[in-house]
């Protein structure tokens, strides 16, 4: 039985992150589009 909780444990910490790193990747891309949408204003702007 300890074996199956140990082994629970790991898959859920696991499961976890995983679930931080997409979270973090989705906030690094919100960011990404956030600076290339500024720069392409920014390039209108130039004559």
């Amino acid at each position: 039985m300890n074996t199956a909780t140990q082994s629970f444990g790991y898959g859920l910490a696991a499961l976890l992150f995983c679930i931080a790193i997409l979270g973090v990747c989705h906030k690094i891309k919100k960011a990404a589009r956030k600076v290339l949408k500024s720069q392409q204003t920014h390039k209108d702007e130039l004559p």
